[in-house]
């Protein structure tokens, strides 16, 4: 019997089912119908739907809203969004709200951290943002708040369409990289032959 090299078993536990234990994301929404994770979703000025995805042009945004006590995102780091299109001489800003005003962080550059098509941004990197005391999300988490609520928008000549906005446990990794994982995986199952 063969055992798999350790770069195979990462591969593995990448692409693993989330019935098999291993959840590295929640789906906020895919675009694709309603919003998911129980909040509901709202577009406003200059946002709207169009063939499974979200697009935001000057100012437009989708704001979405649970009801309470809140979606528990603690085995999450941040979120993610996928981006295509040009932020130009504008933004994308990311806004949030815990469960009974536990943390809230207004107007977060997004846009700043978009790489090979995402954006990914860590709680602690909301929390640095916005001056909370470190580890604010992540310890209102922790005690059983979730989030009420959660905003994207663009400013000034912005237009991106959106997809695949989620809570994840790390960032998305760009497809280079997932094809490099899985070549590691196959040089280190030949060099045992």
């Amino acid at each position: 019997m063969r055992l798999l090299a350790p770069s195979c078993l990462a591969v593995a536990a990448l692409c693993a089912p989330a019935s098999a234990g291993f959840v590295s994301a929640a789906v906020i929404d895919d675009f694709s119908g309603s919003a998911g994770l129980g909040f509901s979703r709202s577009a406003f000025s200059g946002a709207s739907l169009s063939d499974g995805s979200g697009f935001m042009a000057s100012g437009g945004g989708f704001q979405y809203l649970i009801d309470s006590p809140g979606f528990d995102a603690s085995a999450y780091n941040g979120f993610s969004l996928k981006v295509n299109g040009s932020l130009g001489t504008g933004g994308l800003f990311l806004s949030v709200i815990g469960a009974d005003f536990a943390f809230v962080a207004l107007d977060v550059d997004f846009g700043s951290s978009i790489s090979n098509g995402y954006a990914w941004i860590t709680f602690a990197q909301i929390d640095a943002a916005v001056g909370n005391d470190p580890g604010t999300i992540a310890g209102s988490l922790s005690s059983g708040f979730g989030f009420a609520g959660v905003g994207i928008y663009t400013t000034g000549d912005a237009a991106i369409s959106i997809d695949d906005f989620e809570f994840r446990s790390s960032a998305v990794p760009a497809p280079g990289a997932m094809a490099l994982i899985g070549l590691a995986g196959l040089a280190a199952s030949r060099r045992r032959r």
